[in-house]
């Protein structure tokens, strides 16, 4: 994955008696969308709040741009946040509030105008821009939020359960922005939504627990050795075994030949076979797996 832009090396973080952090590590690569998935409760806010040096910890480091935010807080004015709390305010208008948090990141009015008309338009509000911030139904405000996130010039953009709020037309078009948003500067995107993850997310870390339990490209995580097989009678005959398809009439067979070597093997053993495929999983089956393995 390269050098990440962004790193969590061990890092514990305590809440009294309770281990929010348990010898966490994450890295957010240079470029893309990288995930920070688990359940609610599991880390993945408390692991944001150590990213940003706002945390004492128990244990551990923390890099981000290549300096630690404790010790060099300007590296902070380098992150551009959305949490659960957009932080807008609600009394100027749309186009003021980023013109706001533009200036603060020390662009001028010319260049204010340019990142805020620019973001808006790519995340479809626009047409808000003259609309106070409290006239805006939940999911257009947290729309705005975004487009203020990727309006100011920052080199790490991290993102807190972004669509949470969204319906889900909307959510879709505002996934296909970010992932379009992440060619030039690194998105870490925290959710508990396994399938946004899988669409938008080119690598993930799965925090359980307070503990990292998964971590790498999401396409690699995904890939399966299994082959799924439907027959014509559903049961599939193989090696001396008779298989039984599961709910969806097929079987998932798992076998270390190549696809073409154990389609011939299958038809030599009578098989009457109708589809065949590597099989695939998702995020979500590999949550549930880790999840199982855990007792839970």
């Amino acid at each position: 994955m390269g050098n990440p832009s962004a790193s969590l090396s061990n890092v514990t973080v305590s809440y009294g008696r309770v281990l929010a952090l348990d010898g966490f590590d994450l890295e957010i690569p240079s470029r893309g969308v990288h995930g920070l998935l688990g359940r609610n409760g599991a880390g993945k806010t408390t692991a944001i709040r150590a990213l940003l040096g706002l945390l004492h910890l128990k244990g551990g480091s923390v890099c981000v741009l290549g300096a630690d935010p404790v010790k060099t807080p300007e590296t902070r004015r380098r992150i551009s946040v959305l949490f659960s709390e957009d932080g807008l305010l609600p009394a100027l208008t749309v186009m003021e509030n980023l013109s706001v948090w533009c200036g603060f990141y020390g662009c001028s009015p010319g260049e204010c105008a340019d990142l805020t008309t620019g973001s808006l338009e790519a995340f479809g509000m626009l047409h808000a821009a003259k609309t106070p911030v409290k006239d805006l139904s939940t999911g257009n405000r947290r729309a705005v939020a975004m487009a203020r996130v990727f309006a100011v010039p920052s080199d790490l953009v991290v993102l807190d359960e972004p669509t949470a709020s969204l319906d889900p037309v909307k959510a879709s078009e505002v996934r296909a922005v970010i992932k379009g948003c992440a060619g030039d500067r690194p998105v870490l995107l925290s959710t508990h939504n396994m399938s946004e993850a899988e669409s938008v997310c080119e690598s993930i870390t799965m925090v359980h627990r307070g503990k990292r339990v998964l971590h790498g490209e999401t396409g690699a995580l995904t890939a399966s050795s299994g082959f799924f097989v439907r027959t014509t009678g559903g049961a599939v005959v193989h090696r001396g075994e008779v298989l039984s398809p599961g709910p969806d009439g097929a079987v998932i067979l798992e076998s270390p030949l190549p696809a073409s070597e154990l389609l011939e093997s299958l038809i030599a053993q009578g098989n009457r076979v109708e589809e065949f495929r590597r099989a695939g999983r998702n995020l979500e089956d590999v949550f549930m797996s880790l999840a199982r393995e855990e007792g839970e």
